[in-house]
């Protein structure tokens, strides 16, 4: 049984650097075609942590996290959809067939790494999550009434999905959600998240930046636009990427004091497993 136990570590430690190695060459790939069209994005969550405490991925990670400004979205849907990309290689957006979340992902199915399925949308391959940071309101109250609305949207798709028990502290706008999944299907429940996600953007003023598909509690995932304004450049994975340049606070607040590793026990991979 030891023996038995012991293959199976060296196969997985096998399969992760395999994964790793493929996540790390699209990155690069990626931060290529984003330069050609000046599209400014930052390594973001653990990949940020990644770059500054083991200057590449966290060893156990098993995706590469991005943040983009919505205002420069297009743009890099553009940089994608102009480059020379690899067969195995395609952009998954909101609003696709049986794909519900509002971030995009580059996803590589190549053949090495197609047995590794996103256990959250069954996603064939390993990818790079693209996360839109949408404007949203300084002042906590206003901002409090947009946080509500997105998260009743996401409450609503998990009840069309099934889960009827997601929200249900929220009381009578849990009951809000259900009437929602009740009249709307899943795709068109998405759809309204990704508008009701955008629809502060055209605030002048009295805003900061936010992650809504972020996993963390409310205002954990936040930007302040002078901590996105400009990038701090780190070394991951033998390349420079850029972090932004108020890192120090961002990370502080969404994870207390990110240069320490946590327990190894907790030393695992989230979102991938391997297709049985």
């Amino acid at each position: 049984m030891e023996l038995i136990r012991d293959l199976i570590w060296v196969e997985e430690r096998i399969l992760a650097n395999v994964s790793h190695e493929v996540l790390i060459g699209t990155l690069k790939k990626l931060k290529r075609m984003l330069a050609r069209y000046n599209v400014q994005y930052f390594l973001i969550g653990g990949s940020a942590i990644g770059a500054l405490r083991h200057q590449g991925m966290i060893p156990w990670d098993d995706d590469i996290d991005i943040g983009i400004k919505r205002e420069n979205i297009q743009a890099f849907i553009a940089a994608f959809n102009g480059a020379n990309v690899d067969a195995d290689v395609r952009l998954v957006s909101p609003g696709e067939p049986n794909y519900y979340l509002s971030t995009y992902k580059v996803l590589n199915s190549a053949e090495s790494v197609y047995d590794e399925v996103d256990a959250g949308t069954g996603l064939h391959g390993v990818f790079i999550d693209v996360f839109a940071l949408d404007k949203t309101f300084r002042w906590k109250p206003l901002r409090r009434v947009h946080q509500l609305i997105v998260r009743l949207d996401q409450v609503a798709m998990d009840i069309a999905g099934g889960n009827h028990d997601t929200g249900k502290h929220l009381g009578i706008f849990h009951k809000w959600a259900e009437f929602v999944a009740a009249h709307r299907s899943k795709s068109d429940i998405a759809a309204m998240n990704v508008k009701h996600i955008q629809m502060f953007n055209w605030l002048p003023g009295g805003y900061i930046y936010y992650n809504f598909s972020s996993p963390y509690a409310w205002d954990r995932e936040m930007y302040l636009p002078a901590e996105i304004k400009s990038a701090s450049i780190q070394n991951f994975e033998g390349e420079k990427f850029p972090v932004a340049v108020g890192y120090d606070a961002i990370l502080t607040r969404m994870y207390g004091d990110y240069m320490q590793p946590p327990k190894e026990a907790e030393r695992k991979p989230r979102h991938l497993q391997e297709d049985k």
